[in-house]
């Protein structure tokens, strides 16, 4: 999936908000922001994870084995409803290789003491804009009598 030039340059932003949401086996969510969130040149998604036994890393390994779905939220800009959610699936996880130097080495720029995990990669399949107006529309589109019920929910006024 080939993504909006807005939406790789928010991913490429190491400034930009990126929060990843996984599940645990149970189906519990659980959401964290993640710093070193990138998109690859193949157009995939990638971050470290710093501590191996984290619910971060657990939840990761559970959507990978499980075939799971993620949910990651890219902020561009908040007041311009700049806003996109990316859904995906892990794909990979390195632990050596050109990418994990890659990662490893911009870590130890920031945190000197960092023992990390590994470098996750996510194949993006799905985004969708969180701007109200994208999202009404969306839903207008969506829900056959939307019209309909917007004209008798505003004659009861």
């Amino acid at each position: 999936m080939e993504l909006q030039k807005e939406i790789v340059d928010a991913l490429s932003d190491p400034k930009k908000v990126k929060t990843l949401t996984t599940v645990d086996k149970d189906g519990m969510p659980h959401t964290v922001p993640i710093g070193s969130m990138t998109l690859l040149e193949d157009g995939n998604i990638a971050f470290m994870e710093l501590l191996e036994t984290c619910q971060t890393q657990r939840n990761m390994l559970n959507c990978y084995w499980f075939r799971k779905d993620v949910s990651i939220l890219v902020i561009d800009d908040w007041a311009k409803g700049k806003v996109y959610q990316i859904k995906g699936r892990p794909y990979k996880f390195l632990y050596i290789g050109p990418i994990w130097k890659q990662f490893l080495e911009k870590v130890w720029k920031a945190i000197p003491e960092a023992d990390p995990s590994g470098v996750w990669l996510i194949t993006p399949h799905e985004v969708r804009s969180q701007k109200y107006s994208e999202r009404r529309k969306a839903e207008e589109e969506r829900r056959a009598n939307w019209t309909t019920w917007m004209t008798l929910k505003g004659a009861r006024k």
